[in-house]
């Protein structure tokens, strides 16, 4: 587990804090090298950012309260059997939905079980509310132990909550063993959130998506975002796909105008950018399987496996702290994940997001240094 500073500091830690790391440190926000947020370090789709200028005149009216076109839009994008519009929900990010999902809870102190490590906004999320989080602490190699899972379900279990491809390991669980705990909550009457902001990095998106089971499964909800994949994650724009009766429940508590307008241009635009697309699936791929060999060949790292834009490395030597080499590589200008703050890891790991082949190449080399001492 955690150590208690480390505790202390995981409900304020993120990831992407680039602002108050060159502001710490005094380096210009363009120079830092972050490797802490896994985000898509090619930047927005140029559509994107060419429809946020095209469209900035309407900022002087509000956003559209019913935005039918940006739901049909986001159903197709989804592209799977059953998904329409009436089936999407929309938040100010994936945060905001994390927040939502909790917020039709009339009982307080109900529980949510949580395998962990995982987002520490699922817990948050729930304390928010007055519930309990149960903690299952996921194997060595961060296997979905469904049977644990189960029996940490009780009668005050309101909801379930995963992410998948898994954060902060990489590892993408299949269609069919998620599905065993869908069908599960279903028949005692759980929510099951399920946190999908970095399938897109996969080639397996369409195939182990749980967005095409939720008019089966009224108790399914899947969370997206544009934040990772398309980058940007200062757009603040987030999508929900359920069932209708859920999603009805959702529109009960949903705060009004969350959604500016750039935001919904700048994501349909980035939906349409096909080259964009397939060009970070082919570029992330090819970086990851040559930063995860690169960080495997210095003494002392273990990889993990990764399908999609990061990778989780464990400190094997016991010469150094997550927490002494994220200190010692911000003075150098990169910026790390320290993975102490996540409840069921301690400060033998850190995560990086994968980057360019220059920046990566810069990283391996102090990681080198850092690992000799």
């Amino acid at each position: 587990m955690a150590n208690n500073e480390c505790r202390e500091c995981r409900f304020v830690s993120h990831g992407g804090d680039v602002w108050g790391f060159a502001r710490k440190y005094n380096i210009p926000l363009e120079e830092a090298l972050d490797f802490s947020g896994p985000i898509n370090h090619l930047g927005p789709s140029p559509k994107a950012l060419e429809s946020v200028k095209e469209n900035a005149k309407l900022i002087r009216f509000y956003p559209d309260p019913n935005p039918i076109e940006l739901h049909r839009s986001i159903a197709e994008y989804v592209n799977q059997s059953g998904v329409n519009s009436d089936n999407i929900i929309l938040g100010n990010g994936s945060i905001e939905l994390i927040y939502m999902i909790t917020e039709i809870f009339s009982k307080a102190n109900f529980k949510a079980v949580v395998p962990v490590p995982s987002f520490t906004e699922y817990e948050k999320a729930a304390l928010r509310l007055g519930g309990q989080t149960i903690y299952v602490q996921l194997p060595a190699d961060f296997s979905m132990e469904n049977e644990k899972i189960k029996k940490a379900i009780t009668l005050d279990t309101k909801i379930v909550s995963i992410c998948n491809p898994h954060s902060p390991s990489g590892k993408l669980y299949l269609k069919d063993e998620v599905l065993d705990l869908v069908e599960y909550c279903q028949k005692k009457d759980v929510i099951f959130s399920i946190d999908e902001n970095y399938i897109e990095f996969t080639d397996k998106e369409q195939t182990e998506t749980m967005a095409g089971y939720v008019n089966k499964y009224e108790n399914l909800f899947v969370i997206r975002s544009v934040t990772k994949f398309y980058g940007m994650p200062g757009i603040r724009f987030g999508y929900g796909v359920a069932a209708k009766s859920l999603i009805s429940k959702l529109l009960d508590v949903r705060q009004p105008w969350s959604i500016n307008s750039l935001a919904g241009f700048a994501t349909l635009a980035a939906f349409s950018d096909k080259e964009f697309i397939e060009n970070t699936k082919r570029m992330i791929a090819q970086e990851r399987v040559r930063f995860a060999e690169q960080l495997s060949e210095i003494s002392g790292l273990q990889v993990f496996p990764s399908d999609t834009n990061f990778l989780l490395v464990k400190i094997t030597n016991g010469k150094i702290t997550s927490t002494k080499i994220k200190e010692e590589l911000a003075k150098i200008g990169m910026l790390i994940r320290d993975c102490c703050t996540f409840v069921g890891l301690d400060n033998t790991y850190f995560r990086v997001t994968v980057r360019s082949d220059k920046d990566n190449q810069k990283l391996v080399n102090a990681l080198k240094k850092l690992m000799n001492i």
